[in-house]
């Protein structure tokens, strides 16, 4: 990986992309996935941020009259359902599964949000739950992503670009990047950041992990949105530039 010095090279999809309205503003009417990047793709996966099961609240429980005095609540169905992971030696939570069991409608604008809607108090997702995180892809979804775009990529070169906000971007580091797709999950690995933007030179997809939303969000051709969404490891669904992806859309 290379920096790159022309930082023009962002502007096709900065300036491209729908202008980002304040939640507050009367004419809002919830963040987009056309505010991300321009709408000139065939398609748009929506590839979702994993979840694992967290075991320590089923290893070592408290005992009733515990629970009791800290009015923890039961968490159920959800502490049977990682109950039964735990004896099945699982960790990972499929979203589609979480869905079912907590009657969440699995559509284009789900977010993690509804599922704690659902639940009976929201100190049960970080007791059974772990994930999903924030602009961050984990080092199997990363390498997973960079081995299926490369299958429509080849070894062209690709850009890749950190977010501008600090938090997620390292002081001193280069913000855009050049290389090809194979070092992108050693370079994942060596940063510990999840890279926001990635697309190649023809621009013939884009790859977005914003830091503030739980999913990542691929534009492309049609064959390469289906071959994510059939993608055994990554769990996608597909989307339009008209799908929410603010936390605040309503469960439909």
């Amino acid at each position: 990986m290379l920096s790159e010095q022309d930082q023009t090279a962002f502007d096709w999809i900065r300036q491209g992309r729908e202008e980002l309205l304040r939640s507050r503003t009367l004419d809002w009417k919830g963040n987009l996935v056309s505010h991300l990047f321009p709408p000139v793709f065939e398609s748009y996966a929506k590839l979702l941020h994993g979840i694992e099961a967290h075991y320590e609240f089923i290893d070592k429980p408290l005992s009733a009259s515990e629970n009791e005095i800290l009015r923890i609540p039961a968490c159920e169905p959800l502490k049977s359902f990682v109950e039964r992971r735990r004896s099945d030696s699982q960790t990972r939570v499929r979203w589609k599964e979480l869905a079912e069991l907590l009657d969440v409608p699995f559509v284009p604008a789900i977010s993690h949000e509804w599922y704690r809607k659902k639940l009976s108090d929201p100190w049960c997702w970080p007791r059974l739950l772990r994930g999903p995180a924030e602009g961050y892809l984990s080092q199997e979804e990363c390498e997973t992503l960079a081995s299926a775009l490369k299958a429509f990529t080849g070894n062209q070169d690709c850009f890749f670009r950190f977010s501008d906000i600090p938090f997620y971007a390292r002081s001193g580091q280069p913000q855009l990047l050049r290389g090809t797709l194979d070092g992108v999950p050693e370079l994942q690995k060596e940063k510990r950041l999840s890279l926001e933007f990635w697309w190649p030179s023809d621009r013939s997809w884009v790859v977005c992990s914003d830091y503030d939303l739980c999913f990542t969000i691929i534009g492309g051709r049609s064959q390469l949105v289906s071959a994510l969404l059939r993608d055994r490891v990554l769990e996608c669904v597909e989307v339009n530039l008209q799908t929410r992806i603010d936390v605040l859309a309503p469960i439909p």
